[in-house]
């Protein structure tokens, strides 16, 4: 609980801190049910769990012989970037076997995942053992020998430049390769499997890769994909502001009712527009318009 409080204050202090075109997002991945911010390609239920390692999402690796499919399980994010961003994951994880690795990626197209324009990863080749290696456009990748089994990585584009860098504990920083960036819209998101350009054969064991946390700062503005998750909107409402520190609105629907749930799935009472979240302790909550049950739940947070 010390460890989400601290977080939350972080996730607010920053938002304070910003101009009003950066948005930011960031999951601890504290328990069912998953944020309705994420998307799933090619989901496959048997091989990831938020309550395997909690407090962690965690995807078992599974073979994958083409890099020009779609992976499994491969998670994204639903807004878009229109501009410099960053996104960061911790991993815990031990890529033993040739071919195993936990992947931390970006690209232009959300419907064409099997070749990601930007890729950073914590794996195992068959040539060089346990290492860190980063692409950009699909470029040569750069890579570094790495044995640890927490590793943070991390993607950003600033200006004409984008990087692929990796750290040993979330504080300092090395570029693994950098090109420059494509497009105007970029999302990301994360996968795992067991790869057979490196080395992955189909009797090659599953590896947990855990993802302890997720972190996206779009540092000049955001694009939500029209897929019933809209960023800080419930059914396009505005909600405002979130975080919060006391309570939030609908601007325009102050007058209606709104359901809460916390991050088990249990509702936690009802609010006007007006006063969303009055009264409730600090945390993660999932908020509803009333009379609409096939709406997707719109993640928000409370803080101190």
């Amino acid at each position: 609980m010390k460890k989400l409080i601290v977080v939350l204050l972080g996730v607010f202090g920053l938002l304070l801190a910003c101009s009003p075109g950066r948005a930011d997002f960031w999951d601890e991945f504290p328990g069912p049910p998953l944020d309705p911010g994420w998307g799933i390609s090619n989901n496959d239920s048997t091989h990831w769990s938020l309550t395997a390692r909690p407090g962690h999402l965690q995807i078992l690796t599974k073979y994958f012989p083409n890099m020009g499919d779609t992976m499994w399980n491969s998670f994204y994010h639903l807004e878009r970037i229109t501009g410099d961003f960053e996104v960061s994951a911790r991993i815990v994880a031990r890529p033993d076997s040739a071919g195993q690795a936990a992947v931390l990626y970006a690209e232009y197209d959300s419907t064409n995942q099997g070749q990601p324009n930007a890729v950073v990863l914590y794996g195992n080749d068959f040539i060089g053992g346990q290492l860190v290696w980063g692409t950009i456009n699909h470029s040569a990748p750069n890579w570094a020998l790495y044995s640890d089994s927490v590793v943070y990585l991390r993607l950003r584009k600033h200006g004409d430049t984008a990087f692929a860098e990796y750290s040993p504990n979330g504080t300092s920083w090395t570029t693994l390769t950098q090109g420059s960036p494509f497009g105007n819209h970029w999302i990301s998101g994360f996968n795992a499997a067991n790869l057979q350009e490196m080395g992955a054969v189909p009797q090659t064991p599953p590896m947990a890769a855990n993802y302890d946390w997720f972190h996206l700062t779009a540092l000049t503005g955001v694009e939500e994909e029209n897929k019933g998750f809209e960023g800080s909107r419930v059914q396009g409402f505005k909600i405002t502001p979130n975080p919060f520190a006391s309570f939030a609105r609908v601007p325009g629907h102050e007058g209606e009712r709104f359901a809460l749930y916390d991050v088990s799935g249990r509702q936690v009472g009802t609010y006007k527009g007006d006063r969303i979240g009055d009264g409730l302790a600090p945390g993660v909550y999932f908020l509803k318009g009333m009379g609409n049950a096939g709406a997707a739940p719109v993640r928000i947070v409370k803080v101190r």
